[in-house]
């Protein structure tokens, strides 16, 4: 029986107890492939959150794969402050028209926790804006996970 690699001490995981790592080390993934994650001896394991909804679709999707080296390789981040590119513009111009009531734009974000983040403080501008300086208070489910943002961990 092949021992066990010893595994590095040297990463703080979120949302993980560090004390309980002594005797409960993280398991090692060394791969993964559409739902499911293995590990180093082989146990699969069905990805129920996606990789923290990273991976809606799937891990190791070939059609995704491909499309995102063509993409990166024509043109990989921007930085959205002050600049724009096609895709992104050409997104909205799709996603609009499905929106109700009378949207003219959008905001992307890179995650949930940033997406949430910026709709408080988003909020919290508009009804300043408009006189309502008062209204400023944030409705959330109770003992929920909003993401890990300070703003959005003040309301989880």
């Amino acid at each position: 029986m092949a021992m066990k690699k010893q595994r590095s001490s040297a990463i703080w995981h979120p949302y993980t107890q560090m004390k309980d790592c002594e005797k409960f080390p993280p398991v090692h993934i060394s791969r993964a492939e559409g739902i499911y994650l293995y590990d180093d001896e082989g146990n699969r394991y069905y990805d129920t959150v996606s990789s923290w909804w990273c991976n809606l679709l799937g891990h190791g999707r070939r059609d995704i794969t491909r499309a995102i080296a063509e993409q990166h390789s024509r043109l990989d981040h921007v930085i959205f402050a002050g600049f724009t590119h096609d895709p992104a513009e050409e997104l909205a111009e799709r996603l609009l028209p499905l929106l109700p009531g009378h949207f003219s734009r959008l905001f992307f974000s890179d995650d949930g926790s940033t997406a949430c983040e910026v709709a408080i403080k988003m909020s919290v501008a508009y009804w300043e804006l408009v006189g309502k300086k008062n209204k400023n208070r944030v409705i959330h489910l109770k003992h929920s996970y909003h993401g890990d943002t300070a703003g959005v961990m003040s309301v989880g």
